[in-house]
């Protein structure tokens, strides 16, 4: 696969000097981190912004050359929805987050048990190794949270942030993982974007790499002597004799490929779980006036179809001078009902969501639909046990590893990290053999 994952992975194999292929079903590299231009615009179909503290990522593209054209988000605040009106979502100070009217004050009171939680804890939650988490994941985000900080805070603050951003409703994620996930953001995560879109990351590596586009793998066998790979090319059905494998394809997807898996691992790759998707991107031929935010999350209970959407015009050259560009994402209930319709009816239930929220009726000039099955990983309850056990697994499939974001996170950055990491894996054993 030709997702950061992947390319990242075998692009660290090239640079130790070993010799990579790399297939890929679609027709373009970059899997769920690619750009597009739209006249005058840069879509950012999947991924839409990276971080200061995506350490490796930021690594990588300095040894790309990319290091300079990465540029920090223009407006960064954050609003979410309470009765029908924006109310500031992150805070520059004590003083403005108690002066907010997002939350009641007995909400308020509470939030500081979240902390004493993640301070609790600290010594386990280590984002790019989440598996350290497995003894304290039980329940599920929803529960946990409504424990720690309440009904309230859950659903006005907490549950819309997550989902907005995550895709999924807070029953669908775990505690423990949002524990990890705001460890994270502690990290450093000033957002930031690159010139020519966060595409432009996994441009830059397939164009260092042979990347054979639109040849889908069909199944991957090893054995202690190497791995058979088996792909359709233009020319039909064919296969090759590597070294090792590398599968780099969502962790759902797996089984499809390799039918020969430890007992562990198959078990493992047969929970877990990803969320399908579909954002809608509005191309507009002015910002809205009613949108001075970058992000802006809809809790459930405003009844709406989205959980949330981002002001892509304040990514530097995202849209033409005095344009504006924005982007939606649809709740998971909403993307299963709307996956196969029209573009054009999924268009008409976003602006008609938003028109009845203080967004106001939008117009825009063109419109992109980007539908994505799978999207998102689920680091659902009991999944870091089950994570912990594969990456701690005796028996292991010869010649066999394995990249992509449901191994460390549902970021770009953990996607990344999971790459590097398969290709330190095959290259020790390589030496090994």
């Amino acid at each position: 696969g030709a997702g950061i994952a992947g390319l990242s992975c075998a692009w660290r194999l090239q640079q130790t000097g070993h010799s990579v292929e790399v297939l890929e079903r679609e027709r373009t590299a970059g899997g769920r981190m690619r750009s597009e231009r739209r006249g005058g615009y840069v879509v950012d179909r999947g991924a839409q912004f990276i971080a200061s503290g995506y350490r490796n990522l930021h690594q990588v593209a300095h040894s790309l050359g990319l290091g300079d054209r990465v540029e920090n988000i223009a407006c960064t605040r954050n609003a979410i929805l309470r009765d029908g009106k924006l109310c500031a979502g992150d805070y520059d100070s004590l003083g403005e987050f108690l002066r907010s009217d997002l939350l009641s004050r007995r909400a308020k009171v509470r939030l500081p048990r979240l902390l004493f939680e993640i301070f609790r804890h600290r010594k386990r939650l280590d984002p790019l190794h989440p598996e350290k988490a497995a003894d304290i994941d039980r329940d599920d985000m929803a529960r946990y949270l409504r424990r720690v900080v309440g009904e309230e805070a859950l659903e006005y603050l907490l549950a819309p942030a997550f989902s907005s951003t995550f895709d999924s409703d807070p029953e669908e994620l775990s505690g423990a993982f949002a524990l990890l996930a705001i460890r994270f953001l502690a990290g450093g995560f000033r957002l930031q974007t690159i010139q020519g879109g966060v595409g432009a990351l996994t441009r830059a590596l397939a164009d260092r790499l042979s990347v054979r586009v639109g040849w889908p793998a069909s199944s991957v066998e090893t054995q202690p002597g190497g791995a058979r790979v088996r792909y359709l090319a233009p020319s039909g059905e064919r296969s090759l004799i590597a070294d090792a494998a590398v599968v780099a394809v969502p962790g759902s997807m797996v089984t499809d490929l390799c039918h020969e898996l430890t007992e562990v691992e198959h078990g493992f790759f047969e929970q877990v779980r990803y969320v399908r998707g579909i954002i809608t991107h509005l191309l507009l031929a002015e910002p809205p006036e009613t949108l001075p935010y970058y992000g802006v999350a809809f809790p459930r209970s405003e009844g709406l179809d989205l959980y949330g959407m981002a002001v892509d015009h304040h990514k530097p050259g995202a849209a033409p001078k005095g344009a504006g560009l924005v982007n939606a994402a649809l709740t998971s209930s909403a993307a299963a009902r709307l996956f196969e319709m029209p573009d054009d009816v999924v268009v008409e239930r976003v602006l008609g969501d938003l028109a009845r929220t203080p967004v106001g009726p939008l117009d825009p000039v063109d419109a992109v639909v980007h539908r994505w099955d799978p999207m998102m990983p689920q680091f659902h309850a009991g999944y870091l046990r089950h994570l912990r056990a594969f990456l701690s697994r005796s028996e292991r499939s010869p010649r066999l590893a394995f990249a992509g974001d449901y191994l460390v996170g549902p970021y770009t950055e953990a996607a990344l990290t999971s790459g590097l990491r398969a290709a330190n894996e095959v290259i020790r054993s390589l030496a090994e053999s």
